[in-house]
């Protein structure tokens, strides 16, 4: 038996691959996130996707052109302002059926605001509907759900 026959117990019929191949792209994303460039974050997106950053509002951004412009802003806006940034997802619930996703898990998130020596953090969600094109598991749909959001003032900042 190859390691790719192996079946994920209790799960539907999917070769492990894909659970592992699919839990990487929702990891990579952090990363990208945190220090990669808008085209590498974007290129984890199917070109037909949907991001829809709700606690922004209600607001959709369909197609890559429109997600390259979000993450544009959101780079200029958001994480230059901060450094140390790091996110992170936990507990990811991932079901598979064929050559589509679902995905629920956990963000957390923290930096260093730049202006204001203070610590951000966030905890919230993200939901998401991945498809699997030539062979790569792409976001089709991103929900980022953000719960709370507090500051904390006095932390030691190491070198």
């Amino acid at each position: 038996m190859s390691d790719s026959e192996f079946k994920i117990i209790g799960g539907p019929d999917q070769p492990v691959a894909d659970y592992l191949a699919v839990l990487s792209c929702l990891n990579q994303y952090c990363h990208l996130v945190d220090r990669g460039e808008v085209d590498e974050i974007v290129a984890l997106f199917a070109e037909d996707a949907v991001l829809r950053p709700l606690y922004q509002g209600e607001a959709r951004f369909e197609g890559r052109a429109a997600i390259r412009a979000w993450y544009q802003d959101y780079d200029k806006e958001v994480r230059a302002g901060r450094r140390h940034r790091r996110h992170r997802i936990t507990a990811p619930f991932v079901s598979i059926d064929g050559g589509a996703a679902s995905a629920t898990c956990y963000l957390d998130s923290s930096a260093v605001m730049i202006a204001t020596n203070v610590i951000k953090v966030s905890a919230g969600r993200y939901e998401d509907k991945l498809v699997k094109v030539d062979g790569t598991w792409l976001f089709k749909e991103r929900v980022i759900i953000l719960n709370h959001i507090h500051t904390i003032d006095d932390f030691d900042e190491l070198p």
